[in-house]
């Protein structure tokens, strides 16, 4: 009896111990294990903010879509305590039809297994982005130790529209290009989480302590772009590139006060699935692909050299078909031969005589000629977008150490632009003289979901409104009867503008860039539309043949839909020829 009761103390006093060493002096770390292990920590995802166009039409958007997680520590079979666990083959038999994944890969994924550190899996994912119907119909089945987590699914509506312009995501909704990761900041929000416990089948233990960190939601953007003109100029630029056989066709579409309206190219992006294209091609080529302009920069030697007093539309010139430069420069010839022609400085922009063009400009300084060429806009960047290049613009001293250089600048060579900078040289004409930067964001919504108007950029004055004037009524003979850009016609409308055909030397002999840019209508500018094609066939190699009906066709468009009256008046040419 002795030994009996005193082996009953001995086991009591273990108990008590034990008792004592659980509850008191282990018990906080006990119950911060306990606590560990039905803890749930699940983000909350903050919602990708919206890109619309000009009329609010979504470019870009975020859509809700559910992760499928395990918890494979669950899936061991019925047990005493829990009747309803399964095991991974039965778990995979009701899951495999709706996640779309073979049995056999769900149930090694929902079998329970450690990592190599020992510690147990708790975490598994089975399928990702399902839809919310797919997610509803796996909650349906019961099966404890399955659940779900939201994530954003970024969708474009628009499919291929813009797509180079846009941007693209990653699959984890990283911004990598265009506009998505320009606009990243103001686009992506801030995410939250949601800790909670949890039971053994998952169920999230009800009264139980809980912490909610609400997700703050990225900010809309919208465009100045307006869609179905985008639209409408890629349609154009995809045809055209197929008819002249061209490497690729750009088109630009603007207000005169920098708004762009379109960025259009002839192959562009599915931003859902940028995979798809060749990785050399994911680019957009209207801000990224520099080229000569040729003719159609010969507007800013005229004006130039209007405003500077050394001519007028009126001046009367004998123009021959070609000219000796200086200091062995070489020869400088018109696009084909002729015999001395009375011209006005009019008819040269009109006939697009390089010889005239130098007669005329070589009276402004070199550094006149630099830095009306800068005052343009030319060798800066214009939005500010990823990839988008300053164009190529050397020195007034870098042009000096050359002999043909500074003549052949006059005509559009020995520098480089893109096909917005082309552009918004004209939008500065159109706009009386007043360069306004191009624009494509119009505005972003702030913290309370309300639209804020981006700020409009200063205007800068480079020519006189009365230059403008001039140079526009000059432009008008381009399109004329007379001139070279007789297929950029717009029926009911002045149009004025100019045709450019320079020879890509960088890419071989017989490799040209054709162009037309213009304005219209003629008597009050409020369009501008460039028509880049790059390496057009032989046969469409000049720009009033490969980009003048391209941009009758996008300008007629953009002037019906932007609701713009048709010409009351007919134009008041400048004489082209005197006698």
């Amino acid at each position: 009896m002795l030994v009996l009761a005193v082996l009953v103390l001995l086991l009591a006093a273990v108990f008590t111990g034990r008792l004592v060493q659980l509850q008191v002096t282990d018990a906080a770390p006990l119950a911060a294990e306990a606590l560990g292990k039905r803890l749930a920590e699940e983000p909350v995802p903050a919602t990708r903010g919206t890109i619309a166009d000009r009329n609010g039409a979504v470019l870009a958007q975020n859509v809700e879509r559910r992760d499928i997680v395990a918890d494979p520590e669950l899936f061991t079979g019925p047990t005493a305590r829990e009747r309803r666990l399964r095991t991974p083959e039965q778990a995979a038999a009701d899951l495999a039809p709706l996640l779309g994944r073979p049995q056999a890969e769900l149930a090694e994924l929902l079998r329970p297994r450690t990592t190599p550190e020992g510690a147990e899996v708790r975490w598994t994912v089975l399928a990702r982005g399902v839809t919310p119907a797919v997610r509803r119909q796996v909650q349906a089945l019961g099966i404890p130790g399955i659940s779900s987590e939201r994530t954003e699914l970024r969708t474009y509506p628009a499919g291929t529209t813009a797509g180079n312009l846009i941007g693209y995501v990653s699959t984890d909704g990283t911004a990598l290009a265009g506009l998505e990761l320009a606009q990243d900041d103001v686009l992506s929000g801030v995410d939250g989480r949601r800790v909670y416990e949890r039971g053994l089948g998952g169920q999230r233990i009800p009264l139980a302590a809980s912490l909610d960190e609400p997700a703050v939601d990225g900010r809309d953007v919208r465009l100045t772009i307006d869609a179905d003109l985008q639209h409408h100029a890629q349609q154009a630029a995809r045809a055209q590139a197929g008819a002249t056989g061209a490497a690729w066709v750009s088109v630009v579409a603007m207000t005169k006060d920098g708004q762009v309206l379109a960025l259009a190219e002839s192959g562009s992006i599915d931003p859902a699935r940028p995979g798809d294209t060749p990785e050399g091609e994911r680019h957009n080529r209207s801000l990224e692909d520099v080229f000569e302009p040729g003719s159609t920069g010969k507007v800013i030697t005229a004006a130039a050299a209007i405003e500077q007093g050394l001519a007028t539309p009126e001046t009367q010139l004998v123009v021959p078909d070609r000219i000796t430069l200086p200091r062995r420069g070489g020869v400088v010839r018109d696009s084909h031969e002729h015999a001395p022609q009375k011209l006005t400085f009019a008819g040269v922009l009109a006939e697009s005589s390089n010889v005239g063009t130098i007669m005329v400009g070589q009276q402004l300084t070199l550094q006149q000629r630099h830095d009306y060429l800068r005052a343009f806009g030319l060798g800066e960047r214009q939005l500010g977008l990823p990839g988008e290049t300053r164009g190529l613009l050397g020195t007034a001293d870098q042009w000096d150490d050359d002999a043909r250089t500074p003549y052949v600048v006059l005509f559009g060579q020995g520098y480089a632009v893109t096909a917005l900078q082309a552009a918004q040289v004209y939008a500065t004409i159109a706009n009386g003289g007043v360069r306004v930067p191009p624009r494509i964001v119009a505005g972003t919504t702030d913290a309370s979901g309300a639209y804020v108007p981006a700020p409009v950029p200063t205007g800068t004055r480079v020519i006189s409104e009365r230059t403008a004037q001039q140079v526009t009524s000059m432009l008008e003979g381009v399109v004329s009867s007379e001139g070279t850009g007789m297929n950029a016609a717009v029926p009911g409308f002045r149009v004025a503008g100019k045709t450019g055909t320079a020879e890509d030397r960088a890419a071989g002999e017989g490799h040209y860039t054709a162009s037309f840019i213009g304005m219209a209508p003629a008597e009050d500018p409020q369009l501008v539309v460039a028509v880049i094609v790059q390496h057009p066939d032989r046969a469409h190699h000049y720009g009033g043949v490969a980009a003048a009906p391209v941009f009758s066709d996008v300008m007629g468009f953009a002037l019906a839909q932007q609701g713009i009256a048709s010409s009351g008046r007919p134009a008041e040419l400048v004489p082209l020829t005197w006698r």
